[in-house]
């Protein structure tokens, strides 16, 4: 039952997410206030991206809101973030083709998947975790891997707010850097930074997806001519 219960888990939050430790886990649900953001230059000035259209799977020990934080070498167990293209604010000419770069009609939402992590102890208390993440990113189609940092405050709350942030060149997904008002050049760097703030639910959908891979297991464990 632990194999089928991680396994289930793992499936939710996406191909190359971390296989959970425990059974006992819960999602974080995002709140108002979760943001990503992406800058970037031209040739005339620089400009901003935005959106708060957020779809989050992230699963964590279920005494994560409580527990002193350092106690747990791991105590994320997968995560997977997927944002709409077509979300991503602009503003003027530049929110079109941006779009169009992106490549929005034929590949609708930018995802990344947690790979592995580790936290970095000096800068964890029993409050604070910071975490050096490496995640799968996918954009336009294209699939590469980052290394970036997460810091995670929680309040006495429950609550959750995490930070972090990553720089990318958008030849490494193979985008062209788009243009505005006919003649201004994008740079090919943008700098992306989000904020996600959460509370924990129960993993009600991993327990409902245990019921048909149990059933299967318990069919194929059966001996010929045995009654169900």
């Amino acid at each position: 039952m632990r194999i089928v219960q991680s396994t289930a888990l793992a499936m939710l939050c996406g191909a190359g997410a971390l296989t959970a430790q425990t059974t006992d886990s819960v999602r974080l649900t995002l709140m108002p206030g979760s943001e990503l953001t992406f800058t970037g230059t031209s040739t005339l000035h620089g400009f901003t991206c935005q959106t708060k259209d957020i779809q989050a799977f992230i699963y964590v020990v279920s005494s994560y809101t409580t527990m002193n934080l350092p106690i747990v070498e791991h105590p994320i167990l997968g995560v997977r973030i997927v944002i709409p293209v077509k979300s991503l604010a602009c503003g003027g000419e530049l929110e079109g083709n941006m779009r169009k770069a992106l490549k929005a009609d034929k590949y609708p939402t930018i995802t990344y998947v947690l790979s592995t992590y580790h936290g970095l102890a000096d800068s964890t208390s029993a409050n604070h975790f910071v975490a050096s993440m490496v995640g799968m990113l996918t954009i336009a189609g294209t699939t590469d891997s980052i290394t970036m940092n997460v810091d995670t405050d929680r309040d006495t709350s429950g609550t959750v707010t995490a930070q972090g942030g990553h720089s990318i060149q958008m030849t490494d997904f193979h985008i062209k850097p788009p243009t505005f008002m006919l003649m201004l050049h994008t740079g090919n760097t943008i700098k992306v930074r989000f904020t996600l703030k959460a509370t924990a639910r129960a993993v009600q959908a991993a327990r409902d997806a245990l019921a048909p891979s149990t059933a299967l297991v318990t069919r194929q464990s059966r001996q010929p001519g045995t009654q169900p």
